[in-house]
């Protein structure tokens, strides 16, 4: 039996189903286009596949995707003795301090859900190899989502990976370090030591493939243990901008279930908050995983800002405007915010430590939060 990598169907799109057999002596192609059939020949050469039948089942696959698939067809059927996929040209990472309000979760092995989610414009695109993948398709997943970071151009966007936790994380890590990845999500994180394990074999994998900027790390807590553990997480090691955790995960473990109004959570959230701006990171919250309820989501949010939150995690590109817009400054926020650092700029100009404004005293403190709200519309 041939080996088979991808998907195909009538409700299938952006995707194609790839089958390799290593017989005869050249290569044999079927059900391709010309511009699939030369990526995947490329791969071929790369991989030193000199024989074999490639038949594809196409349901408008971009090339890079039939190249995945043809590259993970192969190593089902011929082992994972191969390199991964060669490391990118260069690398960056957006600033510490950008604004993250949405992050939007596309499923590492659907390349309709990571295209689509490439145009979204939402802050950062998770491309997810966890929970949203099956078991016995993550090495497909892992291929693709390489592929995909490394060919297709996400703009302002900031490309995640959420890993997988255990064994799987190194072979996440071999295929997704040398690709131009800036953010790395790891899941049911519980204990300073483990972080600063998975900080060592990405600096490790960094090493072999030349890579020169390290990709921030943002841990991801789920359990009771991971949440009473925030604050040394946090203070762990340099390389985290953001904190954020599981709800989902979090709740099964207590024993709960998640409520609407989210009070079963409060001590949790806010114990992120905490360890998060104690250690100078940006506390994300969870996702709200009822899509069609917008109300409920605009409530969520509004109750995430309440508690310090500074962005939210979206499972759907219709969530990430609500969310990108829940999380700016009202108009009237950010006037009283240039009214009070106007006057403390004239209180420091005079040499004093407070100044009135109306009837209310402006020292340093309100200060620094209303500077905080100019940052979020770039003043």
């Amino acid at each position: 039996m041939p080996s088979k990598a991808g998907y195909a169907g009538p409700k299938v799109k952006s995707d194609i189903l790839v089958e390799f057999s290593p017989e005869g002596d050249k290569l044999v192609f079927s059900g391709f286009t010309v511009e699939q059939k030369e990526a995947i020949l490329e791969v071929a050469k790369r991989l030193e596949i000199s024989h074999g039948v490639v038949t594809g089942e196409d349901s408008g696959a971009a090339p890079w995707v039939a190249a995945a698939r043809f590259e993970a067809a192969v190593r089902k059927e011929l082992g994972d003795n191969f390199l991964p996929l060669p490391s990118a040209a260069s690398w960056t990472v957006q600033p510490k301090d950008r604004p993250r309000r949405s992050r939007l979760y596309a499923p590492g092995n659907k390349p309709r859900f990571i295209e689509k989610a490439a145009g979204a414009g939402a802050d950062g695109i998770i491309l997810d190899l966890e929970d949203s993948v099956a078991p016995d398709r993550k090495d497909e997943a892992r291929i693709l989502v390489a592929y995909a970071l490394k060919y297709i151009d996400f703009g302002a966007t900031e490309v995640m990976v959420r890993i997988n936790q255990g064994d799987r994380a190194s072979d996440d890590l071999a295929w997704i370090v040398p690709q131009p990845v800036q953010h790395i999500l790891l899941p049911k994180v519980e204990l300073a030591e483990d972080l600063a394990a998975l900080r060592d074999m990405v600096e490790t994998i960094m090493d072999l493939c030349g890579r020169d900027c390290f990709p921030w790390l943002m841990p991801i807590l789920e359990s009771p243990r991971g949440i009473l553990n925030a604050l040394s997480i946090a203070d762990c090691i340099p390389e985290m901008a953001a904190l954020t955790l599981g709800i989902q995960d979090l709740t099964a473990e207590i024993g709960i279930m998640p409520t609407a109004e989210a009070t079963e959570t409060f001590t949790a959230r806010s114990l992120v908050v905490l360890a998060a701006r104690a250690a100078d990171l940006q506390p994300i919250d969870t996702v709200y995983a009822d899509v069609k309820n917008v109300e409920g989501l605009q409530k969520s949010i509004e109750e995430a800002k309440t508690l310090g939150f500074v962005g939210k995690g979206c499972i759907h590109p219709s969530q990430v405007k609500p969310v990108e817009e829940g999380f700016m400054p009202t108009e009237a926020q950010i006037d009283k915010a240039r009214k009070i650092v106007a006057a403390m700029k004239e209180a420091e100009a005079k040499g004093l430590g407070a100044i009135a404004l109306g009837s209310k005293m402006i020292d340093p403190p309100v200060a620094r939060q209303a500077m905080a709200v100019l940052k979020l519309i770039g003043e």
